[in-house]
């Protein structure tokens, strides 16, 4: 990145923390408004911005000035900054929310949120790549349903059906079906046909 890259950048990062900056605005209200925001930001395209990283961008305008604003030279070119444990513990955690997210999707998602500065995508994706969180390896991840237990015997689930109509007594009756289903084994551990007068019994 040129000089002159760098110099329109930290103009557009000043722009929005100039109204902060100079006191002409409530924060709070002003960071959610410009968070929701779609910015077209040089040599970027358009991102959304997250309230943390304008956050970020005022302190280091007080500690440094306008030359604080704009992106670092990196001396390292070519090598990707190493995540701190704690930094890959909680991008792992994000990822397990959007599980199914293309990891190009996902990186960029960790970029407009604020959540990763100067990584690069291939970190990311080593690290998730690591913990079978890419690709087709994400299908090994179970996928937690409502009402799903490990354990046989925790949730039994009840359902009721209508059944033949039979004669008792010499009268045409309505049977219903009373069931129950183990939620970990499938196994069916009781099933009645009754008439309504019995339904209460069964269930009991």
């Amino acid at each position: 990145m040129n000089e002159s890259m760098r110099q329109e950048i930290a103009l557009f990062r000043y722009g929005l923390i100039a109204p902060l900056v100079n006191g002409q605005v409530d924060p709070k209200t002003y960071l959610k408004e410009v968070a929701e925001r779609i910015h077209q930001v040089p040599h970027h395209g358009e991102k959304r911005i997250a309230a943390k990283t304008i956050l970020d961008w005022c302190t280091q305008y007080k500690k440094g000035g306008f030359e604080a604003l704009k992106p670092k030279r990196r001396s390292d070119r070519g090598h990707s900054r190493r995540l701190s444990p704690e930094e890959e513990d909680h991008i792992l955690a994000l990822r397990k929310k959007h599980p199914h997210m293309p990891v190009t999707v996902f990186y960029q998602h960790l970029i407009e949120q604020g959540e990763i500065q100067s990584i690069s995508y291939f970190t990311i994706y080593r690290l998730l790549k690591k913990y079978n969180l890419v690709g087709k390896e994400i299908l090994s991840i179970p996928e937690r349903k409502r009402f799903a237990y490990d354990q046989v015997n925790e949730l039994w689930q009840g359902d009721l059906s209508h059944g033949p109509s039979i004669r008792v007594n010499g009268k045409t009756q309505k049977t219903f079906l009373i069931a129950y289903i183990d939620d970990c084994s499938r196994v069916v551990p009781y099933a009645q046909f009754s008439l309504p007068r019995n339904l209460t019994g069964c269930g009991s």
